[in-house]
């Protein structure tokens, strides 16, 4: 056994990291709920993120795409982190929200704005799928940037929650 192997099997394999308050507070409020999630299982996700990132940053991807595959990186990141404490967003309005906003109170320094930055990505995805409204470049540059910052972001959060998922997280770049 490596020492990696050991650094997973005493993380999440022996149950997920100490509980910020904050985040303890979005459970017992009912807005996350205990959900049981493997080292491979958050590195899954987190795959998952890395992926849609990657597709939004495909040229020739529409504008429309770009803004959907940016803000589904993010909510699958923030998803990916939960589920390294044990935890999903509870089902409902508003859970894409409280992916963020868990995410964000892990307490991790550089997660500290990621509610606030969403809401702007996800309100651009939403006019860009809802409204009639004319998306542009400089709308999906904003929100190709704020993948660039968030992913490197949730992904050291990850690591520090767990030490042996570095092994399993590809770097998002």
């Amino acid at each position: 056994m490596t020492d990696g192997d050991r650094q997973i099997d005493q993380g999440l394999a022996g149950g997920p990291p100490p509980r910020p308050s904050r985040l303890q507070a979005l459970v017992v409020a009912g807005r996350l709920r205990e959900q049981t999630m493997s080292p491979e299982a958050v590195a899954a996700v987190w795959q998952k993120a890395v992926e849609s990132g990657r597709d939004a940053e495909l040229p020739g991807m529409s504008i429309d795409g770009a803004l959907r595959s940016a803000y589904d990186a993010g909510h699958l990141a923030a998803l990916a982190l939960l589920g390294a404490y044990g935890l999903r967003p509870g089902s409902g309005p508003g859970h894409h929200e409280i992916a963020f906003a868990g995410a964000a109170a892990t307490e991790y320094p550089a997660l500290e704005d990621l509610v606030p930055d969403s809401e702007e990505v996800r309100s651009l995805r939403k006019g860009s799928m809802y409204d009639p409204v004319i998306v542009g470049p400089a709308d999906r540059d904003r929100a190709l940037a704020w993948t660039r910052r968030t992913l490197p972001a949730i992904r050291t959060a990850l690591v520090a929650s767990n030490p042996g998922l570095g092994r399993l997280l590809t770097p998002y770049s």
